[in-house]
């Protein structure tokens, strides 16, 4: 149930607070006050997409909050599908949406993503609008009418037809891949064997064009590293050079201080340590000279690397962005020939699974069927009885159904007739019904349905289009009756349905400083009274037509006291 809505910056809303009564709202006002943002704030809330076109002229932002009462078992489900806590079965939801295209979600103040408002949206506020009837006359919807009516005995017969279905679609794709002509089989295996063998017969490892590529560049500059080893070995170790190296300056000084280490025994450890030098000094300049020997003739394995590099940027560029890549995909084409190559077993087999699926899909398509049919004759009669309450007691509604080819929903042809005048055989509703007939076939339709499930707050926007008088009066009780099992707001443009509001609120337009706003005010006593006489009588309001809708208030009570029996 909402309780509680905020509007902020929306429109030619500045800002709105309302609070609802848990039984039947009215809303009225001049057509263009704005009761339509108010349709388009409860979207946003379910998690619609909110446009900044909707966002008040002047303004960088706008925002919409709603406080929603849930039963225990949609707590627990909200609970179980975003994580997050609901105390006291209360629960706010808030957006906020900016210029730059910035937009906020949070749900008891944590912040969630769109989608998981999405997922629990349809929890709290199903909008029932003019768009219903035009959806009605399209035949595709009807199955969707239908399958929700079904509740959940039709949906999961649904889901375990739909899992045949797919599995059925992904092994006819898996046996049409392989039922390809000789010739083509023949051709891509041809590409296939040329391609392992091309890239087998490099014998690559995934870590050798870095390898390579160091070595590359480390003989690349041979002469350079040989000059500056050679340099390096004549300072530290030989002197031919430079006429004394390090080695033998260390030496030097080593036998200059073993002369004098009887006077001072800190000396003896020195010369210990300055003797190892000379030992590593050999070493490494023995090493450095190796290395430089070896760098005099390496033309040929600089151009060995070279030429497997280009082997392997040649492979790359065929069959992957690296060497891993390119193994990977050798692993996937061998996969792919092996499959060929064997396709002949693999058919049989597929043709075997696909027989044993198509019988398993008609044997679900068919249950599910049955259920279907099952519940259209229900729907039928419960509709045709809430048409009579509805001043249409000659009215045959009748769900069609027949087959026809499989498809993710089924195999049924499902279509809505109807006949609204005896005698008269039942035929499509685009073809029938009248905007008043589809205004009540479709309150019909809801009420059945909400009469069938739990539903929190139901919003009727104008469902009273086409209509008058007696019928007008019929809707608004059946409306009314609705609050029995769940909390109702409607948007209307009769008196009849006006009159039986718990809590009516006014929209209307107002100026101030050159610019327009949208308030909106509950209405009691005889503000309320003022307002169904404006409905009844137009812009000028007489005695006559305040005591008419005085009367009608008194009317629509006695008939309120009646429904809550």
């Amino acid at each position: 149930m909402l309780t509680h809505l905020s509007i902020k910056n929306i429109a030619v809303i500045d800002k709105a607070q309302i609070d609802f009564d848990n039984g039947f709202n009215i809303l009225t006002g001049e057509t263009g006050a704005g009761k339509s943002i108010i349709i388009n704030s409860l979207n946003i809330l379910k998690g619609e997409r909110a446009s900044k076109e909707l966002i008040r002229s002047g303004e960088q932002s706008a925002r919409v909050d709603g406080i929603f009462t849930v039963s225990d078992e949609i707590k627990n489900e909200i609970e179980n599908l975003i994580g997050i806590d609901v105390d006291d079965n209360e629960i706010m939801i808030s957006r906020e949406f900016n210029l730059d295209g910035k937009n906020s979600v949070r749900i008891n103040g944590s912040v969630v993503t769109l989608s998981m408002l999405k997922e629990i949206g349809e929890f709290f506020v199903n909008i029932h609008g003019q768009h219903d009837s035009t959806s009605l006359l399209v035949k595709k919807s009807h199955m969707g009418f239908l399958d929700n009516f079904g509740g959940e005995n039709l949906k999961n017969a649904l889901s375990e037809y739909a899992k045949v279905y797919e599995e059925y679609k992904k092994t006819k794709s898996e046996l049409d891949a392989l039922s390809t002509d000789e010739t083509e089989k023949e051709r891509r295996m041809d590409l296939l064997k040329y391609q392992i063998e091309e890239i087998e017969v490099a014998n690559l490892s995934a870590d050798e064009e870095d390898d390579l590529t160091e070595r590359r560049n480390f003989l690349a500059n041979a002469q350079k590293i040989s000059e500056n080893c050679l340099s390096a070995f004549d300072k530290l170790y030989d002197g031919e050079e430079t006429g004394n190296s390090a080695h033998d300056l260390i030496w030097e000084a080593v036998k200059l201080l073993e002369q004098v280490t009887e006077f001072n025994s800190e000396l003896d450890g020195i010369c210990k340590e300055l003797t190892d030098m000379t030992y590593i000094i050999s070493d490494h300049s023995h090493t450095i000279k190796k290395l430089a020997d070896s760098l005099d003739s390496n033309d040929y394995e600089l151009n060995e690397i070279e030429e497997r590099l280009d082997l392997i940027y040649s492979l790359k560029r065929k069959y992957g962005a690296n060497l891993g890549d390119v193994l990977k995909y050798l692993d996937k084409i061998k996969k792919e020939y092996a499959e060929i190559e064997h396709s002949g077993e693999q058919i049989k087999i597929l043709n075997e699974k696909l027989k044993e699926l198509e019988l398993e899909r008609l044997e679900k398509a068919e249950a599910l069927s049955l259920i279907r049919k099952e519940n259209a004759k229900i729907l039928s009669e419960k509709i045709c009885a809430e048409l009579a309450e509805l001043e249409m007691s000659k009215t045959v509604f009748e769900v069609k159904i027949e087959d026809t080819e499989f498809s993710a929903n089924g195999k049924d042809d499902i279509e809505f007739l109807i006949s609204t005048n005896l005698g008269e055989m039942p035929k499509p509703l685009s073809k029938i019904a009248s905007g008043g007939e589809l205004s009540r076939i479709i309150l019909a339709i809801k009420s059945v349905i909400t009469s069938e499930k739990s539903a929190g707050t139901l919003i009727f926007d104008e469902v009273d289009t086409g209509v008058s008088g007696k019928t007008a009066q019929k809707i608004g009780e059946k409306l009314y009756k609705m609050t029995k099992s769940a909390q109702v707001i409607c948007i209307t443009h009769l008196a009849q349905i006006a009159a039986l509001a718990d809590k009516h609120f006014l929209i209307e337009k107002k100026t101030e400083n050159g610019r327009t706003r949208t308030e909106i005010t509950p209405l009691e006593g005889d503000l309320r009274v003022n307002e169904i006489a404006r409905i009844i009588g137009g812009e000028v309001i007489t005695d006559l037509t305040r005591e008419n809708a005085k009367e009608q208030i008194l009317l629509a009570d006695e008939i309120k006291n009646k429904l809550k029996k």
